[in-house]
């Protein structure tokens, strides 16, 4: 990973951070970090990140929004194409756990839904940070070390609005563990099988397919169609990548209706058509090891 910051600044407290990313081309597993990290996307046309191994399997979906991961949270990121531009609130464990009154065992109940954070006043917020960066008026590091004490507060009373939904009839319905196995093991034997239908998914729980898809997005943060169609894709792009099979080939092993309809919502899902993809994963040169990390 390659990380070009362009300002920093430091508080007792925590540190400030304006940069870009620049992911490497294959999966990366940012490992356990000591800090709490609070961060909005600034890039205007960026794809969203992919998340391999957390219930929310996407973050950053827009411009200005915000997502939180609480120290000693290791995160598999999935490759993207192009570089990202974050503005990154990172605080002590001492100072954000004595203000918000929470400790980490409680985020833990509430990942999926504070990797992708729907909270407009903490969007506000961030973007008061990044203006004073830009711009800086006068007491501007004061100004912008008060504004994070107050991410803080909004982010504590986000965290206990969390609790009471969950806390509410019903909410806390969700797939069973061994019923999430099943559906994940189907759907890595797609290679083989095929890709499963709802009907066959439902069946392999032993429940209706309103179930589950009512719990399957209790469970993970994500639809259930949607779910399958980024493993279909991800397999898409690794069979582009790597084999020499054409693309009505590769269409009809995957179970799209037609080579056209693949090219469609390949274009849709990537912003590329699968021959434009291929060319550029191809031509793209591999990185010497251990280059470009950070």
């Amino acid at each position: 990973m390659q990380l070009q910051i362009e300002q920093t600044l430091r508080f007792s407290h925590g540190t400030v951070q304006l940069a870009t990313v620049k992911w490497d081309p294959v999966a990366l597993v940012r490992p356990p970090h000591p800090d709490y990290h609070l961060c909005q996307r600034l890039s205007k046309d960026h794809a969203p990140l992919r998340i391999g191994n957390l219930r929310a399997r996407e973050a950053f979906p827009r411009e200005r929004s915000v997502g939180f991961l609480p120290r000693g949270c290791a995160v598999k990121l999935l490759p993207v194409e192009s570089p990202l531009r974050v503005l990154d609130c990172s605080f002590s464990p001492e100072f954000f756990e004595r203000t918000t009154g929470l400790t980490p065992g409680h985020w833990d109940r509430h990942t999926g839904s504070l990797v992708s954070i729907r909270n407009r006043r903490l969007e506000v917020l961030m973007q008061e940070i990044y203006a004073e960066l830009m711009q800086p008026g006068f007491a501007h590091e004061m100004l912008i070390e008060a504004v994070t004490t107050m991410l803080l507060v909004e982010l504590a009373r986000y965290a206990r609005q969390l609790d009471r939904r969950s806390a509410r009839p019903g909410a806390g319905l969700a797939l069973a563990p061994w019923q999430l196995r099943r559906i994940q093991e189907r759907i890595r034997a797609a290679g083989e099988l095929g890709y499963p239908k709802l009907g066959e998914l439902a069946a392999l729980c032993g429940i209706s397919q309103s179930h589950l898809m009512r719990t399957f997005k209790a469970a993970t943060g994500w639809q259930i169609h949607k779910y399958v169609a980024e493993d279909r894709l991800n397999a898409a792009k690794r069979l582009l990548a790597e084999e020499h099979a054409s693309a009505r080939d590769i269409a009809e092993r995957l179970g799209f209706r037609s080579p056209a309809y693949f090219a469609t919502a390949f274009r849709r899902m990537t912003g590329k058509t699968p021959s434009e993809f291929r060319s550029e994963a191809r031509a793209r040169p591999l990185n010497p090891a251990g280059a470009g990390t950070g």
